[in-house]
């Protein structure tokens, strides 16, 4: 039986993401007066995180949704039930 892989966000995870961002063609830069935040920019758009993980995650949304990113509202109650289980 093969495992399955298992990938946690965690600090070892944040170069890897910020490799692949590079791999797909988005300038990285920090800026340190702004708390540190990290932005990925191409000629689609700029994008804004506080660490190139979460920064991975919204270029892969815009990749996938493109200019229409926005959840509908089935959307936002899916999301709004399985948080439910955190509390």
């Amino acid at each position: 039986m093969q495992h399955k892989i298992r990938i946690a966000a965690v600090r070892n995870t944040l170069a890897p993401a910020l490799e692949v961002l590079h791999k797909l063609g988005y300038a990285v830069t920090r800026d340190k007066t702004a708390e540190q935040q990290y932005q990925a920019e191409d000629d689609a758009g700029i994008f804004v995180a506080d660490d190139p993980l979460t920064l991975l995650g919204l270029v892969k949304i815009y990749e996938e949704r493109g200019a229409d990113w926005q959840p509908g509202d089935e959307e936002v109650q899916r999301f709004l039930l399985l948080d439910e289980y955190d509390e």
